[in-house]
């Protein structure tokens, strides 16, 4: 009966010492940013001038990001698309400012991460008004809306952004 008494508190102390070490990592990475140095707080890219419904991907670091500078035939199209999964967007991984219909905190505008929710993969146009993940068979709209199709996917997710006032920058806070 002792040596079962000394196994259980030997083990007591094991578990108690993990649970202890495991306190003190949460601790420390709650009250110091242990990110990489290559993870910034925030990230800036210059649009300059893009073309209306090009998607154009913007590349920082390990960041890769989807603007689309949408015209006002495809803002009145993506008001009235029906063919949608979430059509509501309530699946989706988004800021606050992005639960509308274009997913948008300007109309004009539209940013996201540019990785597709079924692989993974980078998204690039596919026709005039769509987006494709080049590696799967995940469609979306130009608000990042995932199209009905056989497989489920969840819409393109929406970063915490801001335009500076001429349109030219935007930060990206990942």
């Amino acid at each position: 009966m002792s040596d079962r008494r000394e196994f259980l508190l030997r083990v007591t102390k094991y578990l108690t010492a993990i649970l202890l070490i495991a306190i003190a990592y949460v601790s420390i990475d709650f009250m110091v940013d242990l990110r990489p140095s290559e993870i910034h707080s925030s990230y800036r890219f210059t649009i300059g001038n893009i073309p209306y419904d090009q998607p154009k991907r913007l590349q920082q670091d390990n960041l890769s990001i989807l603007v689309i500078k949408r015209s006002r035939s495809i803002i009145k199209v993506l008001k009235q698309e029906e063919n949608l999964q979430d059509s509501l967007s309530s699946k989706s991984q988004q800021p606050d400012f992005a639960q509308n219909s274009l997913r948008s905190r300007h109309a004009v505008f539209f940013v996201s991460y540019a990785f597709g929710t079924d692989l993974g993969c980078i998204v690039e146009q596919k026709t005039t008004s769509l987006l494709a993940e080049v590696c799967g068979t995940a469609e979306y709209d130009f608000a990042g809306r995932a199209l009905n199709t056989k497989n489920q996917f969840q819409n393109l997710h929406i970063p915490d952004y801001n335009f500076s006032d001429d349109f030219k920058t935007l930060t990206i806070r990942p």
